[in-house]
């Protein structure tokens, strides 16, 4: 007999509050595509003051990251999003991570969110790269990234024990309308140098997960990306199993 209701999307085993800015729509593109049977999420929006970036040569600048990673923006959004059934928030930014301390951020964000846990993009990556146990790391920056906040990302992951051998923007359009998954893969395929062996492909808004599978295949190396790190760690973080995530990366199913 068929059922008298249909499905509303209420019935989850786990309900994330996804910490997005205000002009993006990467996160929200790229967990609806992975998340897996059980998982649900639901956004609240964080001021970060750039304008739109579509021309090939616009660059974002680290004072607006600054800006966010600072009292205020996250802190918002968090109290917006106060629904009870809410059970982790996780923040899909990745240059926080490059420009402040996690630790304090996590530890403000959660007072904010009531004792939830909270996960950051930046914790997420650390996380996944040890994990795998990657030797000799590529981080790819979106086009949009200035030099001086790549910069700052090796830095961070260097002082975190991660061996990065090579570090650049994506020789891709600026703008994340203009990224389209064929291109990026084909960037992959010319940029990864046979001695790396994990890709760490940062910022949030990046469209990228598309692309992971087939560069894995034909690179050899293992690739992650800030939005399959984000997903993973949160479901690992909630003791949650990261099976039920395919054909993004081996990342889902390694160990």
């Amino acid at each position: 007999m068929a059922p008298v209701f249909e499905s509303d999307g209420w019935d989850t085993r786990l309900r994330v509050g996804l910490l997005v800015p205000d002009g993006d729509v990467g996160p929200e593109a790229e967990w609806s595509a992975m998340a897996p049977r059980g998982l649900a999420f639901n956004v609240s929006r964080f001021r970060f003051p750039v304008g739109p970036v579509d021309q090939a040569a616009d660059r974002i600048s680290t004072s607006p990251v600054e800006f966010v990673a600072a009292p205020g923006p996250l802190d918002e959004a968090v109290g917006l999003l106060t629904a009870p059934s809410v059970d982790i928030f996780s923040l899909a930014f990745t240059s926080t991570s490059y420009v402040a301390d996690d630790d304090d951020l996590v530890a403000r964000l959660s007072e904010q969110a009531n004792g939830r846990p909270v996960v950051t993009t930046g914790q997420a990556i650390l996380a996944a790269v040890g994990h795998l146990g990657g030797q000799r790391v590529m981080l790819v920056d979106p086009p949009w990234f200035p030099a001086d906040l790549t910069a700052l990302g090796r830095s961070w992951l260097a002082a975190n024990g991660v061996s990065v051998v090579k570090a650049e923007t994506a020789a891709l359009p600026s703008g994340q309308g203009n990224i389209h998954p064929g291109a990026l893969h084909r960037y992959l395929c010319n940029a990864i140098e046979a001695d790396i062996d994990l890709v760490i492909i940062g910022g949030n808004g990046f469209r990228a997960v598309g692309a992971v599978r087939a560069a894995e295949a034909d690179t050899g190396a293992t690739v992650i990306t800030a939005n399959t790190a984000l997903l993973w760690h949160t479901l690992r973080t909630m003791g949650r199993s990261t099976n039920g995530v395919s054909r993004y990366g081996r990342l889902f199913n390694a160990g």
